[in-house]
C-alpha cells in the first residue's frame, strides 16, 4: 500500500475533529428541518462586524477552518521540535512540476474544466464597491479558501500521497479520492443543514459536485506540489458562487 498511500491516520484524525463540531453546530438546523443559507449568513455575519473591530478581526482570523490551521501549524512546530524551516513544504508550498512545461497549461484546462462543470464560468458578476462586498472578497479568500485547501490539500493530501519514489499522476490517484471523500464528508452537516433530511437528492447531487471539486483541485496539487494554484480556484469559485446566489435573491 505505501506505493499508493503515504499517512492515513493523521488526516482522518483531524477530519473526525472538523466533523464532529461542526455537525453539533448545524444539528439545530438538520433536526427541525430550518434551512441554513450560507451565503446569507456570511453577508450578515460581515455586515454586523462592521461597526464593531473587534467582531471584524475574530471574523477573519477565527472563521472556516482558520483555528484547524493555526492548530495544525503549532502541532507540526512542536512536532519539529521548533524547526520553521521546511514547515512551508509539508503545507504544500512547494514547487515540482510533475510534467515540466505542461504543468501549468494542464492546470489551468483543470481549472476551466471545474468551472464548465459547475456553471460558474459564464457568469458575469457586476463588480460592486460597497464595503461588504470587499469584505466577502476578502472572507473568500481568507478564511474559506487559504484555510479549507491548507488544511485538505497541502497537509492531508499531502500526507496521504505515496511516500516511496517519486509521485505519479496514476499511482496518486487514490490518494487523491481518499483526500476528496474527507474534503466531501467536511461538507455533510453544512449541506445538511442547508436542504434538510427532506431533500437528500439536493443534498447528494451538491456533495457530489464537491467530491468532483476535491478530486480536481487534488490533480492540481499532485501535478504541482503547490496549494496556491488550488487556493486561487477555491476563491474564485466561492466568491462568484455567493454573489451569484446574492443576485439571484435580489431580484
Amino acid at each position: 500500500m505505501s506505493k499508493y498511500l503515504g499517512d492515513v491516520v493523521w488526516p482522518t484524525i483531524l477530519l473526525i475533529a472538523i466533523v464532529v463540531p461542526v455537525l453539533m453546530t448545524y444539528m439545530p438546523y438538520i433536526s427541525t428541518g430550518s434551512h441554513y443559507d450560507i451565503s446569507s449568513s456570511i453577508t450578515e455575519t460581515l455586515n454586523n462586524a462592521i461597526s464593531n473591530p473587534v467582531s471584524l478581526i475574530s471574523t477573519y482570523l477565527l472563521g472556516d477552518l482558520a483555528p484547524y490551521l493555526y492548530l495544525v501549524i503549532i502541532a507540526m512546530i512542536v512536532i519539529r521540535r521548533g524547526k520553521i524551516r521546511g514547515l512551508g513544504r509539508e503545507l504544500g508550498f512547494s514547487w515540482k512540476p510533475l510534467l515540466g512545461a505542461m504543468t501549468i497549461p494542464l492546470v489551468i484546462a483543470l481549472a476551466i474544466t471545474w468551472f464548465l462543470i459547475s456553471g460558474l464560468l459564464p457568469l458575469i458578476v457586476l463588480p460592486q464597491i460597497s464595503l461588504t462586498n470587499i469584505l466577502l472578497l476578502v472572507y473568500t479568500l481568507f478564511p474559506i479558501a487559504i484555510s479549507e485547501e491548507i488544511v485538505f490539500r497541502g497537509f492531508m493530501l499531502n500526507r496521504l500521497l505515496p511516500k516511496q519514489g517519486n509521485a505519479t499522476l496514476l499511482n496518486s490517484v487514490p490518494a487523491i479520492v481518499i483526500s476528496a471523500v474527507y474534503f466531501m464528508i467536511a461538507h455533510v452537516p453544512v449541506y445538511l443543514a442547508v436542504y434538510g433530511l427532506n431533500d437528500l437528492l439536493s443534498v447528494v447531487t451538491i456533495l457530489a459536485y464537491i467530491l468532483l471539486y476535491g478530486i480536481i483541485s487534488g490533480f492540481i496539487f499532485v501535478l504541482t506540489r503547490n496549494v496556491i494554484p488550488d487556493i486561487v480556484v477555491h476563491w474564485i469559485n466561492d466568491y462568484i458562487s455567493i454573489m451569484f446566489i446574492l443576485c439571484i435573491g435580489v431580484r
